[in-house]
């Protein structure tokens, strides 16, 4: 759910940008009491994400705006369907038209990609996991139409869990120290460690050190089947999650394996915005 503090200085912002003095072109041209309607048409299928940021988005310009849903959030619709309707003052609604389908748009896209790749790994029980990264300040935006899409939502922040990566075992001067310093963690805290290759696995299985979830970063689709038997061998409580060079077209061959969780940053940092007009009648 998105509460409506979490996006308002968002919003702000974007207008700050769009409208620093004025409206010019609709000041000049469009007549103060002038009202229309307007509908939201979606160029291609998608499934729809941001009706609430997108009801707030005009809220911010003119409260008397009313909008008309046909369609829910999360919603696979086809090209050409009618998503909602805008009433109200012509002025307000070109003034929040732009910055209204720059997040409806983004947002719908990472949604959609979500799902086709959601649908694909679905036959294999694999969790589709985001990243954390994300453009600043749309995190919660963008982890939000994930989870519209189907997907599940890795760390929020560095203060979500314990996630140890690569540098973290350069910075100790290895995984032997990383895993004693693990021994004097509390009993409640999940503890999910980057694996860089099958002989580091091979020590971190090993060891007593409290790992919940081993990360397989880039491994081969090979490696990956060896370590699996690896910890079937020695840990068999452990959760898998791999990354790196995960894509549409290759996904699925790594659910196969029985991998527990795939993530891929290309959920939030390169996805294409999906087309969405605003037309008034």
């Amino acid at each position: 759910m998105l509460e409506k503090w979490q996006i308002r200085k968002l919003i702000e912002a974007a207008f700050y940008e769009d409208i620093p003095f004025c409206d010019i072109t609709s000041e000049f041209l469009i007549s103060d009491n002038a009202v229309g309607r307007a509908y939201f048409l979606a160029k291609k299928d998608l499934i729809v994400c941001g009706k609430p940021v997108v009801e707030e988005v005009f809220n911010f310009i003119d409260p008397e705006i009313k909008i008309d849903w046909q369609v829910k959030e999360g919603e696979e619709v086809k090209a050409y369907t009618k998503l909602g309707f805008v009433e109200g003052l012509i002025k307000s609604i070109l003034k929040a038209e732009r910055i209204a389908l720059n997040f409806f748009q983004h947002l719908s896209g990472i949604a959609t990609y979500t799902r086709v790749i959601v649908k694909k790994i679905e036959p294999y029980h694999t969790t589709l996991l985001d990243t954390r990264k994300t453009l600043p300040g749309w995190k919660m935006l963008q982890k939000y139409a994930v989870k519209v899409g189907g997907g599940q939502n890795h760390r929020f922040s560095l203060s979500d869990g314990i996630l140890i990566k690569d540098n973290h075992i350069k910075a100790l001067g290895g995984i032997k120290e990383v895993l004693n310093r693990l021994k004097k963690l509390p009993h409640y805290l999940k503890v999910e460690i980057e694996v860089k290759s099958l002989e580091e696995l091979e020590i971190i299985l090993k060891s007593k050190a409290p790992i919940d979830i081993v990360l397989l970063d880039n491994f081969s689709l090979e490696d990956i089947k060896k370590a699996i038997s690896l910890i079937k061998k020695y840990k068999s409580n452990i959760k898998t999650e791999v990354s790196g060079g995960i894509t549409l077209e290759n996904v699925e061959n790594y659910a196969k394996l029985g991998i527990d969780y795939i993530s891929s940053g290309a959920l939030t940092h390169s996805v294409k915005a999906v087309d969405i007009s605003l037309k008034l009648e």
